[in-house]
């Protein structure tokens, strides 16, 4: 469940909403947690992390300095509505209310932070009033953060696998730049690849480390382990990435596939330089 973001409100990326996590980076370097290409900002400008429950931002020695609400820091505690400037970026953090224990998700107070994210993201010029309160809907129950941003289209399948880890504490992976040695795609069949929308990673320590969008699937662990006759570790990804891994790396199972008329696993987009096609 995201509780916190970071709501980008310079128009810089396309993407503007970054689900805050244990920790996270935010700089110019595309690897970054929050890439922010702008030549303002140092390719590692801050970190904001938790200590003891607070959100915490420290400057990373930056070129141009780390402002919280106009007044440059070396380190300092965040609160919800600040407003975080890196370079000549800004980004203001949210954070939803902390509730009792026990308390139902459904409560006046989530409610009342949602309406305030939404707020925030209007203010931001994200979404304009009318598609917010399109989404907030007009039921007596109101949407948790998760909703509220799946439902405005700002939370992409990255950020959704990021939370589903961050929430049952598996590790996250990206599959986009990463490249699989041979040796480890061919310890998983292509059927069982497809079957199960999985990726084998790595090998970690005698592990096969595979990456999942349904970490909690049970069946699909126990037939890799059958299959492989090896201990599985699970990492999340999401779907798309593990979607476009397997046309990358299973790309005969693939066209066979789709060519025999079976249902195609997704839209995905097709790299033809990995079918081995060309005008050669």
């Amino acid at each position: 469940m995201i509780k916190s973001c970071l709501i980008l409100e310079t128009q810089l990326t396309k993407k503007r909403v970054f689900p805050f996590y244990a920790k996270m980076i935010i700089g110019r370097q595309s690897t970054n947690d929050i890439p922010l290409p702008d030549r303002t900002v140092s390719k590692r400008h801050a970190v904001i992390g938790r200590v003891r429950g607070q959100a915490v931002v420290k400057d990373l020695d930056s070129r141009n300095g780390t402002f919280v609400n106009g007044q440059k820091l070396e380190k300092a505690i965040l609160a919800s509505g600040d407003r975080l400037k890196v370079g000549s970026v800004t980004l203001r953090f949210f954070q939803e209310d902390e509730t009792s224990q026990g308390e139902a998700a459904e409560s006046p107070t989530t409610s009342q932070c949602v309406q305030r994210l939404g707020k925030c993201l209007v203010e931001a010029g994200i979404v304009d009033e009318m598609t917010l309160l399109g989404a907030l809907g007009e039921e007596k129950k109101s949407p948790t953060i998760d909703q509220l941003l799946i439902g405005l289209g700002l939370l992409d399948d990255d950020n959704i696998a990021r939370a589903l880890a961050r929430q049952l504490r598996f590790p996250f992976i990206s599959l986009k730049e990463r490249e699989i040695p041979p040796q480890v795609t061919s310890l998983v069949t292509a059927e069982v690849a497809t079957t199960h929308v999985i990726v084998p990673v790595e090998l970690a320590g005698g592990k096969l480390v595979v990456a999942m969008a349904a970490p909690l699937d049970s069946s699909a662990i126990q037939v890799l382990r059958m299959v492989t006759g090896m201990s599985i570790e699970v990492a999340v990804a999401s779907r798309q990435d593990i979607l476009e891994a397997i046309v990358r790396y299973y790309p005969a199972a693939f066209l066979d596939q789709t060519l025999d008329g079976a249902p195609d696993l997704d839209e995905v987009t097709v790299d033809m330089e990995y079918l081995g096609e060309g005008n050669e």
